[in-house]
């Protein structure tokens, strides 16, 4: 199962998600940001280094609030948001 995480990003009191691209799987689906955990990463390493790719932001990671698993035709896999 692969492991993901999955940043759950509150700023004066909004909410920020990310939309799929039209190439990846699940295309145009909303989701928090985040993304695959490397060999020898943690996930708060992981959160950090997808954001600062992805948005160019850099971030304070918080504590974590729960894991959570989705299987789908293509795989399974475990989010840590």
């Amino acid at each position: 199962m692969k492991q993901v995480t999955a940043g759950i990003i509150i700023d004066k009191g909004k909410v920020f998600i990310a939309r799929r691209g039209p190439n990846s799987s699940l295309p145009g689906v909303w989701e928090f940001p985040g993304g695959k955990i490397e060999v020898g990463e943690t996930p708060e390493e992981c959160l950090k280094r997808e954001l600062r790719e992805e948005f160019k932001v850099e971030i304070q990671v918080g504590e974590f609030y729960c894991a959570s698993a989705y299987h789908y035709d293509h795989g399974a896999i475990c989010v840590f948001h």
